[in-house]
């Protein structure tokens, strides 16, 4: 790669070339002027003179012979186009060509040299030359006035000034210009060739690496007592190294923080860097990126030289660790040199022969699975802190310390909202409350209820309630059915959690919003998994019950519901056919026969089949419930848990209660034997009592309309818009509520 010094000099090159071609021109503009044919004198003279008449040409002697003659008035004189014009006391204009200096001779009179007895008998003075005309003209008591540049109609050009002068000089101006923007870009850009920067340019830190002390403790840290648990001994080894040192104890030279994004990883960083209260130097992975070779390995450098410089320690905090610390060997060769350099010179840093004496270095990254082996080792990243995803008693300690100063109606509301946002980060949590006080300001009021952390949670998980979307005739009824499926087959999976609260309203891009309950879990089982797709795979079964046909609204539930299949065949080893091969063991992808790929395909097809046969038994035998739970639906469009628990209270027989165990599903891939159900009318929904009973705009043949059987089964055949485990939100009138 060329460097900007190697620019500068074909730079300077090709601008001679330049100026080289252009001089000729300039030249050539200037000769026009010296043999151009005699005539009258330019405009340019004549008219700052105002004759009455026109301007007659005469001999430069004649011309001179007038001024000493005291004859002359004014004159006009352009050196540029060698003329002199004058104006005598009768007011007529006279002009003549001044003619131009000749190497070792003087002007003389036309046909006699200069010093020759004819011109000394003819004037005791002889003629000026060219630049003395002016003063002569003056010592006679002649007004000179300045003259203009001439004209090309004049003969005389513009090359005498421009392509002396002002031509020379612009040109000039321009290589000053262009050579001081090469040498600007190339202190900007890293100074010489190989990366090697010169002190205090591109090869250092950036200036602000060094941040304040943070004002963040660990009593701003909630949810991961164990993370703060280890990092509170890298600050009391920063603290009072003696008390370790006595009994041998090394301090840690790295830490690395990993975990899933917004777990608060940097926040634990920060709370070390504050409770040490020694020098922070907080830098990103993507700081040490450049493009030319070596920068990043001289930024590394000058980092660590800087930190060396406290007495007291200091603490440097790589976010993005993986931007650097990626594993090595993985490109093209010679497409990762700059990063592997970066690397190495880091590695030498956190275990070479410099003194590293209370110089903590933490990394924080999504990816360990993506760092080099020679980073994780010990000697230069002693420990690993996971920091992952809080239990319920974390997500309640976090809750409580993003509404601190909130004021919070009801404290307990917080112990639900915990116990149903399993697999949430801290993150997301801060962004419930915040949103639930967005809520409550919006409606005007001053403290924050339980409704607005509900409506925090669903804004959260879905977005917000959209009253724009438009739906055909029937496709309600449909979305309907699909969500009392989801909650009616979680009541009936033992292993799956309850359905907290269901719902019909549009949000974001989802038709419908199915929220179950969460436990934190350490393991899965075979049968826990097929009872969360039979749950999964519910709302499709509940269409194909209710009306013999289905509808795309299972979109998402299908891409749910198949990566589930596949991670219990290709990573846990569910399958009776694969048996414990697994292909996928994190961003690798193990190596596997044709016919294996084949087999594992098959089984992930088979295992998606018979949850979704499953499903369909089990609303099959449960079809009053099912219907008496859309239908709640249809009219108050959501439900909760109390209301959930009285209409499904009845499930207690007619029926199978749990679906089938996991060992007992088809060992191979066979059709799905899906017995078709005639779909019952749907019967008439009470019409509000705001209107009389009567909807707006409905006419009567309407209201007192009965769907049939064969018109149902064709309608929800069609092709519907999309209601995932997130429900959509339409505007509708309150209606009574089902006794």
């Amino acid at each position: 790669m060329k460097t900007s010094a190697q620019l500068v000099r074909p730079t300077l090159v090709s601008l001679g070339l330049l100026l080289a071609c252009l001089a000729p021109l300039a030249a050539a503009s200037a000769a026009p002027a010296a043999q151009a044919p005699a005539g009258p004198p330019p405009p340019s003279l004549t008219q700052p003179l105002g004759g009455e008449s026109p301007a007659a040409v005469v001999s430069y002697t004649q011309i001179v012979r007038a001024a000493d003659g005291g004859r002359l008035n004014a004159a006009v004189v352009d050196m540029s186009a060698y003329w002199v014009a004058a104006i005598d006391r009768a007011g007529h204009v006279i002009g003549a060509r001044i003619p131009r200096p000749q190497a070792g001779r003087d002007f003389a009179t036309p046909g006699s040299p200069q010093g020759s007895p004819s011109h000394a008998q003819e004037s005791p003075r002889a003629l000026p030359g060219a630049f003395d005309l002016v003063a002569r003209l003056r010592a006679d008591g002649v007004a000179v006035i300045p003259a203009a540049a001439a004209t090309a109609a004049a003969g005389g050009g513009s090359g005498g000034l421009l392509g002396l002068v002002i031509f020379p000089l612009g040109m000039a101006l321009l290589v000053a210009l262009t050579v001081g923007a090469l040498v600007f870009f190339r202190r900007r850009n890293g100074g010489a060739a190989g990366g090697r920067s010169r002190p205090g340019e591109h090869g250092r830190v950036r200036r602000n690496a060094q941040v304040a002390p943070p004002a963040v403790r660990f009593a701003d840290v909630a949810g991961c007592d164990e993370a703060v648990g280890e990092l509170q001994e890298i600050v009391a080894f920063l603290r009072d190294p003696q008390r370790f040192a006595r009994v041998g104890a090394r301090m840690p030279r790295g830490v690395i923080l990993h975990g899933p994004p917004g777990t608060g990883k940097t926040l634990l960083a920060r709370a070390v860097a504050g409770e040490s209260e020694v020098p922070f130097f907080a830098m990103s992975g993507s700081d040490f990126v450049d493009t030319y070779v070596g920068v990043g390995a001289s930024r590394v450098r000058d980092l660590f030289t800087q930190a060396r410089q406290s007495k007291t320690g200091a603490i440097i905090f790589f976010d993005e660790f993986d931007a650097i610390g990626r594993a090595r060997g993985g490109g093209a060769p010679g497409a990762d040199s700059e990063r592997e350099g970066t690397l190495n010179q880091l590695l030498v840093e956190l275990d070479g022969f410099g003194a590293r004496e209370r110089l903590v270095v933490i990394g924080a990254t999504n990816r360990l699975d993506m760092l080099d082996q020679a980073v994780l080792r010990p000697g230069r990243f002693d420990r690993r802190v996971q920091v992952g995803l809080p239990a319920e008693t974390g997500r309640l300690a976090i809750l409580r310390l993003h509404s601190r100063g909130m004021p919070i109606a009801d404290p307990a509301s917080l112990e639900g909202l915990a116990r149903v946002t399993a697999g949430y980060a801290g993150a997301d949590l801060g962004n419930i409350v915040n949103e639930a006080a967005i809520m409550a300001a919006r409606a005007g009021r001053e403290e924050i209820l339980a409704c607005d952390l509900d409506e925090g949670m669903l804004r959260a998980i879905a977005g917000p309630l959209r009253a724009d979307r438009r739906l055909a005739e029937g496709e309600l009824e449909v979305i309907a059915w699909h969500e009392a499926g989801h909650a009616l087959a979680a009541e009936l999976c033992p292993t799956h959690q309850k359905t907290q609260r269901v719902s019909i309203l549009a949000r974001g891009d989802t038709g419908g919003l199915a929220l179950y309950g969460s436990v934190d879990r350490a393991l899965t089982s075979q049968q826990h998994l097929h009872e969360r797709m039979v749950v999964a795979m519910a709302g499709r079964a509940a269409e194909q019950v209710r009306f013999s046909a289905i509808s795309s609204g299972a979109a998402n539930d299908l891409e749910q519901v198949n990566a589930m299949a596949r991670s219990a065949v290709e990573r846990l080893g569910f399958s009776p056919r694969v048996g414990q091969i697994i292909s996928a063991a994190g961003i690798q992808q193990m190596p596997l026969s044709e016919t294996t790929r084949r087999t594992i395909d098959e089984e992930i097809g088979r295992m998606v089949d018979a949850a979704y046969a499953d499903a369909i038994a089990l609303l099959g035998e449960h079809r009053v419930e099912l219907d008496a739970l859309a239908e709640a639906l249809l009219v108050r469009e959501q439900l909760d848990r109390a209301e959930l628990t009285r209409i499904l209270g009845t499930i207690t027989g007619g029926g199978r209660t749990r679906p089938a165990p996991a060992g007992a599903l088809p060992t191979d891939r066979r059709p799905v034997a899906v017995r078709a159900v005639a779909p019952a009318p749907i019967p008439l929904r009470p019409e509000p009592a705001e209107f009389g009973g009567r909807r707006p705009g409905a006419t009567r043949g309407r209201r007192i309309r009965v769907r049939a059987e064969a018109a149902a089964a064709t309608l929800y055949a069609l092709t519907f818009p999309r209601v995932g485990t997130v429900a959509l939100r339409r505007r509708r009138r309150k209606r009574p509520t089902i006794a």
